[in-house]
């Protein structure tokens, strides 16, 4: 049961750190797409 236990605690851990990975991922992709949008229009720009 310990085992188990141990699996289950380590399962649910690397799930939480890989949705959180996922997360910050996203946020920076997001954060580059709208700063590279801002500088664009800053400029004058239209790519």
């Amino acid at each position: 049961d310990a085992l188990l236990l141990q699996l289950t605690n380590t399962s649910a851990y690397y799930t939480y750190l890989l949705l959180l990975l996922k997360s910050v991922v996203y946020f920076a992709i997001i954060t580059f797409s709208l700063l590279r949008g801002m500088a664009a229009c800053c400029n004058g720009e239209r790519s």
